[in-house]
């Protein structure tokens, strides 16, 4: 038995597309859409979908669109036209709305062209103002994405905090690993290694998004750049008696910072912190020095 879903979706490929003709996707944000220009003949019944709309094949067409928003899409194939993320309203526009719809894309594009222009105009002038900050006077610059500046510099950097030895790395091109024992606090560190990052991780779409700031032009960039905290039992000491003291807490053995590295203390003391001591030792260690 055929389901009338599949119907709606035959018709949808087989009937043929005029100037005029508007469309919908959910696809960037771009909504409903005029088609004003079309190039070639139209083949819909070559259409073709493979592993439920995922693959699309066939078709001969393509589509220019404007679309409400103020964007375009040119010479769109026609197998994308009519697969699975895009629908085919049975609506026509007449020639006068789709000038409007023109003169408005127009519009947008001008003022998205000056808005470009003006953050580049930023962008480079941040980048002379960085280089001459007496801010960043003590650290080295250059142009250098493998890790490496950004290394050096976060090393200068981190002498700030007085005291502390931190294990600044390089092993692998883009990354930088910093570790460190007791000290300043997670944030404080982050802060800091955090200016070298050159982009961010898209989970939506499974890849690494460039996006180089004017402080990674001077003064170098990693793509990982991450920060690793240790503890010493002194501190892990610290915040038990930190704990212990604030809620009053009573024992008949008093909980070491050996049962806090062997993850003894999940279980404990439940009825006051829900995840267990452990949970509030971990809690706690991030916010002392």
């Amino acid at each position: 038995m055929i389901s009338l879903s599949s119907l709606a979706q035959n018709k949808k490929n087989q009937s043929q597309i005029v100037v005029g003709t508007v469309v919908t996707t959910n696809l960037y944000s771009l909504g409903r859409g005029v088609v004003y220009q079309i190039h070639g003949e139209q083949k819909p019944d070559t259409i073709e979908e493979m592993g439920g709309g995922v693959m699309v094949s066939g078709g001969n067409a393509e589509f220019d669109i404007v679309y409400l928003c103020g964007r375009y899409s040119k010479r769109l194939p026609e197998c994308i036209l009519r697969g699975v993320q895009w629908e085919i309203l049975d609506e026509v526009v007449s020639a006068d709305k789709i000038s409007r719809l023109l003169v408005n894309a127009e519009e947008c594009a001008d003022k998205e062209k000056i808005e470009e222009e003006k953050t580049a105009r930023a962008f480079l002038a941040e980048i002379q103002r960085l280089k001459t900050a007496p801010e960043y006077a003590h650290l080295e610059q250059g142009s250098c994405s493998s890790g490496k500046l950004a290394a050096k510099n976060i090393r200068k950097e981190l002498k700030q905090f007085t005291g502390i030895k931190f294990s600044v790395r390089n092993r692998h091109y883009g990354s930088v690993d910093v570790n460190w024992t007791d000290g300043p606090k997670l944030e404080k560190v982050k802060a800091i290694i955090d200016k070298y990052k050159d982009g961010y991780f898209n989970g939506m779409e499974d890849i690494y998004v460039s996006k180089e700031t004017p402080f990674n032009m001077v003064f170098g960039s990693a793509q990982y750049p991450s920060a690793k905290r240790s503890y010493s039992d002194a501190m892990i000491g610290k915040a038990i008696d930190k704990i212990i003291s604030a809620y009053d807490l009573k024992f008949e053995v008093l909980p070491t910072a050996e049962d806090f590295r062997t993850g003894k203390l999940w279980s404990e003391k439940r009825e006051v912190f829900h995840h267990g001591l452990q949970s509030k030792i971990h809690e706690t260690l991030a916010g002392i020095e």
